[in-house]
């Protein structure tokens, strides 16, 4: 039996050949955008948001177990709350566009976590309404509201405005507090 040349092979099989191409083009430039469906911008944002995130709820949870004031373990249960549903849709949004997420906070936000993590009583209380619940708060709110401006992304944006109110109450609450706290301890 004779094998099939080359032009017998072009001069029969490239119909076929041609339609697997048609076919197969398409579908491999899809796949290639799908996986770019957030600009490097928006995949940082999503990073910020994450760690963020993280800390606040390491942060809380310990203040939870830790602190010495009812209000303050009460503010801390309430970012919690509030900052596990951003972080559970932040999840969502990113399987959905195909990005990852980090599943620790910044190395700076860590070691701010450690040096409140070393404070005891009073002091702790003081440290965690001055560090999480206004400063770290006010970082979250900043970057809502940036995101919120500045995102490529149609559902990024979304997700930064339908959050972005109430990251601004947590941070009223935490000022209050604060304040409360200042107020309690004389200064």
């Amino acid at each position: 039996m004779r094998q099939p040349t080359f032009k017998h092979w072009i001069n029969h099989q490239w119909p076929a050949a041609l339609a697997l191409l048609l076919f197969s083009v398409p579908m491999l430039l899809n796949s290639a955008m799908a996986a770019e469906d957030l600009s490097s911008r928006d995949r940082g944002y999503l990073k910020d948001i994450a760690q963020a995130s993280l800390v606040q709820i390491e942060a809380s949870e310990l203040a939870v177990v830790k602190s010495s004031s009812q209000d303050v373990r009460q503010l801390a249960r309430e970012v919690i709350r509030e900052h596990m549903l951003v972080s559970d849709q932040l999840k969502q949004l990113a399987q959905a566009k195909r990005a990852e997420l980090p599943d620790q906070p910044s190395l700076i936000q860590q070691a701010k976590f450690r040096l409140l993590s070393a404070k005891d009583g009073v002091e702790f209380d003081q440290g965690y309404a001055k560090a999480i619940a206004v400063k770290n708060q006010e970082t979250v709110v900043k970057l809502f509201e940036k995101v919120a401006a500045r995102a490529d992304d149609a559902d990024l944006k979304s997700f930064a405005l339908k959050h972005l109110s109430p990251m601004e109450a947590k941070l009223d609450y935490g000022r209050n507090l604060r304040a409360a706290l200042k107020t309690d301890a004389g200064e």
